[in-house]
């Protein structure tokens, strides 16, 4: 049988191209007739550089920057000829802090920033940048900051870039901008259609960054007030739609001043793989995805673009029993359920997905039909 699987990151656990090299390891080992090939799943979050790497190719370049609370940390990304493939993840992300650390009021985007003046330096002229899984909600304050943008308080008092001042911006000076930033070509890639402050708004998660409801309500209005200063120093009317508020409202930050284009980030996977060539001979798509956090509008959309190439695959999703379930469609043939125990130690969690694989096989794909 010829198996192609995408399969996103289970339980934050690994990327998209690990999670397949166990089932691919457990599916070929169960039937050497078995051939399987692995499809890198991206949502922009978690995972980005490691599986663009598999599909480019390029080399890590490291460099040194500040977490979401100002603390050092090491940043990775992909370095192929002039271009560049980053993950805010790498110097913003969630998996970056512990719980008890996380403080939104406080939080900074600086790090993004400072990756893209390492890539600057590198040489870099086009950018992919994939964003997601963020602990930062500051508008893109930090990034532009790291840029070379200063702001100022009405008694023209300098600002440290943090969430909670947004409120106090009354001055903008862009006159230190790092004006390479403008020769540059940026393409945004994420998965989730947040919006600054309409329906499916980025303070709608901030919760999740660890913001309570009376933080919540501040930052709402720091941020529509960033927003506004923004605007009128550019000179632009207020900007508001989907995937804007992406990153803590970073995408946003990067479209209005930088004229960032945006991606969704498994159709750019699919266009560079050619998808069509990839799944045309297939018989079996295997997919999962945590549907809590896009509502499975990537399986979705996956399954739809196979089933246009190739009318006579079938496609089963893996269900986690954890998490919301994926709503009825007409590209999904078969839904598979799977638990995975509340394991703690992290290096428990490839023998568990081993052994969801085996399970998974040990049904002879007599799937549970949705």
């Amino acid at each position: 049988m010829d198996i192609l699987l995408a399969l996103d990151s289970i339980k934050d656990f690994e990327n998209s191209i690990e999670i397949g090299n166990y089932f691919k390891d457990e599916l070929e080992k169960d039937n050497k007739n078995n051939n399987v090939s692995i499809l890198p799943f991206l949502d922009g979050g978690m995972g980005t550089v490691e599986i663009m790497k598999e599909v480019i190719g390029g080399d890590f370049s490291y460099v040194n920057v500040h977490n979401p609370i100002g603390e050092a940390t090491t940043a990775r990304y992909i370095i192929k000829n002039n271009s560049c493939v980053m993950e805010m993840a790498q110097a913003c992300g969630l998996r970056l802090m512990y719980k008890d650390k996380l403080n939104v009021m406080e939080s900074s985007s600086i790090g993004m920033g400072e990756m893209l003046v390492d890539g600057l330096n590198n040489g870099c002229e086009n950018f992919f940048i994939g964003i997601g899984d963020t602990a930062v909600n500051d508008m893109g304050m930090g990034m532009l900051y790291a840029l070379g943008v200063r702001f100022f308080d009405k008694n023209l008092n300098s600002l440290n870039p943090v969430a909670k001042n947004m409120i106090k911006v009354d001055s903008i000076d862009t006159s230190g901008l790092d004006k390479r930033i403008l020769d540059v070509n940026i393409e945004i890639a994420t998965s989730l259609p947040l919006t600054l402050f309409q329906k499916n708004s980025f303070l709608d998660r901030a919760m999740r960054k660890g913001a309570s409801n009376e933080e919540i309500l501040k930052l709402e209005k720091a941020s529509k007030h960033f927003s506004k200063k923004i605007s009128e120093h550019l000179g632009v009317s207020e900007i508001d739609f989907p995937y804007l508020g992406v990153g803590g409202g970073v995408s946003w930050a990067l479209y209005i001043f930088f004229k960032a284009k945006i991606s969704n980030s498994m159709e750019l996977v699919l266009s560079l793989v050619d998808f069509e060539k990839q799944v045309k001979d297939k018989d079996l798509l295997i997919i999962t995805e945590n549907v809590d956090e896009f509502n499975g509008e990537n399986s979705i959309n996956l399954a739809k673009f196979a089933k246009r190439y190739n009318k006579d695959i079938k496609i089963i999703f893996l269900q986690d029993e954890d998490y919301q379930k994926l709503e009825d469609n007409s590209y999904i043939d078969n839904i598979y359920e799977f638990s995975l125990d509340p394991i703690l130690e992290r290096s428990d969690y490839e023998k568990e997905i081993r052994s969801m694989a085996k399970d998974f096989i040990g049904e002879k794909l007599a799937l549970k039909e949705k």
